[in-house]
């Protein structure tokens, strides 16, 4: 299983010098199976350039897309995604919805003319629209796909993908909950309000996650449905994460801050005498599991 990112950052594309390192295009991520089946993961801006290399290599197995939720920010790449106007591709969209209807609806709404030059009837590709729960699991190719609620808004969903016994996380768009105003982190409590999603993330080999705020600026952000770097530190060693991958960065944080983020995350899981890899998540980045 390969994982490959195409998008790490969160809100809203950032291009420039100050974002080359790691990235300015909204969430997407690619898992390439031992079959070379393609699972997408979200559909930011990033899946612009993915779904040109995967017209580039000549891929003609289905596409499927597993939408976190209809956020802008891992939507608004969708029209851009090239194979979605060629007839040799199929496209299979999952996401969680009441109904396929919905998940049809909220898919079209791209293409509305009040935000599109073309309306929907130029897609030429052949679209499944389906709808997924938390809870429940799917299976594309060898790889299966678990699913459960984070913390953020209504109809959100993270997953867990497995193959021959590795197993990623992608838990973007999460609030870890804790007591932010007492004056240490407490372990026990942390782990009670969120044992739930620490226990779905048990033993992962990798967990890309949220990590859009540092500890300081995260005060002025509880109850948007996002976590600071210091709680997701903590979290993962809860959690028995082999790697913790930094995702989803603050779109007003340059390379800069962000190895910045990384080197106190570094430090933390240091100063509690974990053995946890922490990395930062960039566009390219490829890892093999």
């Amino acid at each position: 299983m390969i994982l490959k990112f195409w998008g790490t950052r969160g809100s809203i594309p950032v291009p420039g010098r100050s974002t080359n390192l790691y990235g300015g295009n909204t969430p997407c991520l690619e898992i390439i199976s031992k079959n070379k089946e393609h699972l997408i993961l979200d559909a930011g801006t990033g899946i612009r350039a993915l779904g040109n290399n995967l017209i580039k290599n000549k891929y003609t197995s289905p596409i499927n897309i597993f939408i976190t939720h209809a956020h802008w920010d891992h939507i608004q790449g969708l029209p851009f995604f090239t194979p979605l106007y060629m007839e040799n591709f199929m496209v299979n969209i999952f996401m969680g919805a009441s109904s396929k209807a919905r998940v049809k609806e909220i898919i079209h709404k791209l293409w509305d003319e009040d935000f599109f030059p073309v309306n929907i009837e130029i897609l030429k590709s052949k679209i499944t629209y389906n709808t997924i729960k938390a809870g429940n699991k799917y299976q594309i190719s060898d790889l299966e796909i678990e699913t459960i609620t984070p913390h953020h808004s209504k109809g959100t969903l993270s997953f867990k993908i497995t193959e021959n016994g590795k197993s990623i996380v992608y838990m973007t768009d999460n609030e870890i909950y804790y007591d932010f105003f007492s004056k240490q982190i407490n372990l026990a409590d942390l782990e009670a309000r969120n044992k739930e999603l620490i226990d779905f993330c048990r033993g992962a080999d990798y967990l890309v996650h949220d990590s859009m705020y540092t500890i300081s600026d995260f005060k002025d952000k509880i109850g948007w449905g996002h976590s600071d770097n210091v709680a997701l530190a903590f979290f993962s060693i809860l959690a028995e994460v082999k790697n913790l991958v930094l995702f989803h960065y603050e779109p007003e944080y340059s390379d800069r801050q962000v190895t910045k983020i990384l080197k106190q995350t570094k430090n933390v899981l240091k100063n509690c005498n974990s053995k946890i890899n922490c990395i930062c998540s960039k566009e390219l980045l490829e890892i093999k599991l």
